[in-house]
């Protein structure tokens, strides 16, 4: 759709500010529920009603028949560049036969330009792993990096397998006979992705921001926490994500331990992909008791002295911390350790924790005896439902991996709901797709019921979620006046649809201004009040 100019009025050019008037409007806010219109000035919200006559004075009214209007979606963990390169890239997640794939990367290599060849998303399904050397002949020559579907490993082509420094790194898969098989975890996988982005030209990487971010902005995302650091795509682009102007507003959360890092770029917060664990696929999440489908449990990537020692030294900072922990051995170890900095900091700084709004992502072996410490520690869990949808079914990965009993404690977003704590939900894409109704979905319908939130407590942890991990929730978030204006106009109403997944976003706003529904909205970000002076 987009936005009709004759759905645009102009009312009274000395006034200032627009009118949207919809079916409905979402507020999200407590008080007023029965909205129909609201008045934008700026950047900010400054008038919600339900009678558009009884509106402040306004230069524009903009009717939006048929259309509902609510909070702009937050994606509170997404890996935006690589999601840009997979948009441009190898989609593999429903590949099995090895020739398929390798079919894949040849026509990739001869209709696109650019030194790497970049594919994401193949599981267990796959009949059987590329060897480098059928990668390379594939390619021609160039860069080929596949990902699996969490990140947490790769495979890749001879001549990275020799070019890239990876002798002696962890994780470097080997044969029978000693040679290496192209398979990459650990250090290894890191290496190589770092590896071949260093040989992504600047354009590409540029192409692949400015890609991500129009289609987040149409999918009706305002906000999006990215997840870099020193082992993802580097300091270079999370300074272009931090100092670039974007159709959406971009949260970098940087995954190393260096608070200078921090302090240099006035962040408020560190860490995201600071991983104390691995992922369930790659059999690298840290369990307290061995893998169904394996004789181990995972491993720790810190010990608890150092990692309540970097806790202590970000609080005493005022600085959030953003930590990854997967497995119920790890999500252990960062209560554990948040307890004792709780414990010992001085009174100057009581209840700083529970201010700070510490974050744990993912979380999804959670066992049910850390949820009231969880709580009382305010922590904020970032959370992926989209994880249920594509691990949970009935024999899926987490059945596999954590047999029947662990796998009761995943993802148990009505238990954490129900006892305050803050969820605030992300696609943690290119794992999975950027998709917020996906998600609000997949929180509503779960295998095990006694886990399914409702739908506008999924839209909530979606919108305003989002908004708290950030430690925004005062000023953008709700709308209601005086908050920010970021916000999505959707065709229907989704929030009340039996299925609200496939929703169509009509016009995306942030900060006032239209990111989606305009031709070139995202280049020229025309404020609401002057898009009746737009060319269509």
């Amino acid at each position: 759709m987009g936005l009709d100019p004759a759905d645009v009025q102009v009312v009274d050019p000395g006034a200032r500010g627009a009118l949207l008037v919809a079916d409905r409007v979402v507020t999200l806010g407590h008080g007023r529920h029965g909205a129909r219109a609201l008045l934008v000035r700026g950047k900010r919200v400054v008038w919600v009603g339900n009678d558009p006559s009884q509106a402040p004075p306004h230069a524009t009214r903009i009717d939006l028949d048929g259309c509902t209007i609510g909070p702009g979606f937050v994606d509170a963990h997404v890996h935006l560049t690589a999601t840009g390169l997979t948009l441009n890239g190898i989609d593999l997640r429903d590949i099995v036969r090895v020739e398929e794939l390798l079919r894949l990367v040849a026509t990739t290599a001869e209709a696109t330009p650019g030194r790497v060849v970049w594919g994401h998303g193949w599981d267990a399904d796959l009949d059987r792993l590329p060897t480098p050397d059928e990668l390379a002949a594939a390619a021609d020559g160039r860069t080929v990096v596949l990902s699996r579907i969490d990140g947490h490993s790769s495979v890749i082509d001879r001549r990275t397998l020799t070019s890239a420094p990876l002798a002696r790194a962890a994780g470097l898969d080997r044969d029978g006979d000693g040679e290496p098989t192209g398979l990459l975890k650990l250090e290894a996988n890191k290496i190589a992705r770092r590896w071949a982005v260093g040989a992504l030209s600047s354009h590409e990487l540029a192409e692949a921001r400015a890609r991500v971010s129009r289609h987040a902005a149409s999918l009706g995302i305002v906000s999006a926490h990215e997840m870099n650091g020193p082992d993802l795509f580097g300091a270079a682009d999370f300074d272009a994500w931090n100092d670039g102007t974007w159709p959406l507003e971009v949260v970098p959360y940087w995954s190393g331990i260096d608070l200078a890092f921090a302090a240099e770029r006035d962040l408020s917060h560190i860490g995201g992909d600071l991983y104390l664990d691995g992922s369930l696929g790659a059999h690298t999440a840290a369990l307290c008791q061995d893998y169904s489908d394996g004789s181990h449990r995972g491993h720790l990537e810190f010990d608890d002295a150092t990692l309540a020692s970097l806790f202590t030294e970000a609080t005493h900072r005022g600085l959030q911390v953003a930590v990854h922990a997967i497995g119920d051995d790890a999500i252990r170890q960062a209560v554990r350790c948040w307890q004792e900095v709780d414990a010992q900091l001085p009174d100057h700084l009581d209840g700083a924790v529970r201010r700070l709004h510490h974050r744990i992502e993912h979380a999804e072996v959670l066992p049910p005896e850390l949820y009231d410490d969880i709580a009382m520690l305010g922590l904020v869990l970032s959370v992926q439902p989209a994880f249920e949808t594509m691990w949970g079914s009935e024999q899926g990965l987490y059945d596999r991996r954590l047999g029947p009993e662990r796998t009761a404690w995943t993802n148990p977003y009505r238990a954490l709901a129900d006892r305050g704590i803050d969820l605030a939900f992300g696609s943690d894409s290119n794992v999975t797709p950027m998709d917020p109704w996906g998600a609000v979905y997949a929180a509503q319908h779960r295998r095990r019921p006694e886990h399914a939130m409702t739908r506008l407590e999924a839209v909530s942890a979606h919108t305003l979620g989002g908004r708290t991990a950030a430690r925004q929730e005062r000023s953008v978030g709700t709308l209601r006046a005086g908050m920010r204006a970021d916000l999505a106009v959707w065709e229907g109403d989704p929030f009340r649809a039996d299925d609200p997944r496939g929703a169509q976003c009509a016009l995306t706003v942030l900060r006032g201004r239209v990111t989606h529904g305009l031709p070139n909205a995202a280049d020229e970000l025309p404020h609401l009040a002057t898009i009746h002076e737009q060319p269509t």
